[in-house]
């Protein structure tokens, strides 16, 4: 049995809107989450879900976190695997606590575990998550938008 890893980053009831033209939009409704030391965590969910916000809001309560934004979003298939290969080597050589938002389910393939978002609330997990089984999922929140 693993022993239980200490929580470097602690969200609870995170919330954050936005004023529009048309009134108010939730970005974050009310997020609760917590981040293990030395864990990889894939935030993911279609566009406009939160994820961005969600991860700026965050407080780091130690400098071994990482947060990746979109870390792969404008390169070429080989160094996208190569920025992954590194964060993943973060996490498993140094200990470090790395949470990446993206919309690629193969980068979300790299992570202990998805945190899969859908307007503003966490709406499910994914714990050794497959480049195939957060695409499903991703597709599934996509239809219910």
């Amino acid at each position: 049995m693993q022993a239980e890893r200490a929580t470097v980053v602690e969200l609870s009831e995170v919330r954050k809107s936005y004023r529009t033209a048309a009134g108010s939009v939730e970005a974050l409704g009310g997020i609760t989450a917590a981040l293990a030391a030395g864990t990889f965590t894939a935030v993911m969910g279609p566009s406009g879900s939160g994820k961005s916000t969600l991860l700026q809001r965050a407080l780091i309560t130690r400098p071994q976190v990482v947060f990746a934004d979109e870390p792969t979003g404008a390169l070429d298939s080989a160094t996208s695997r190569e920025v992954l290969a590194l964060l993943r080597g973060l996490v498993d050589e140094h200990g470090l606590t790395v949470a990446m938002v993206t919309h690629d389910p193969s980068a979300a393939g790299y992570a202990d575990r998805a945190l899969f978002l859908a307007d503003g609330r966490i709406s499910g997990e994914l714990a050794d998550p497959t480049a195939a089984a957060v695409a499903a999922r991703l597709a599934m929140l996509e239809a219910r938008s």
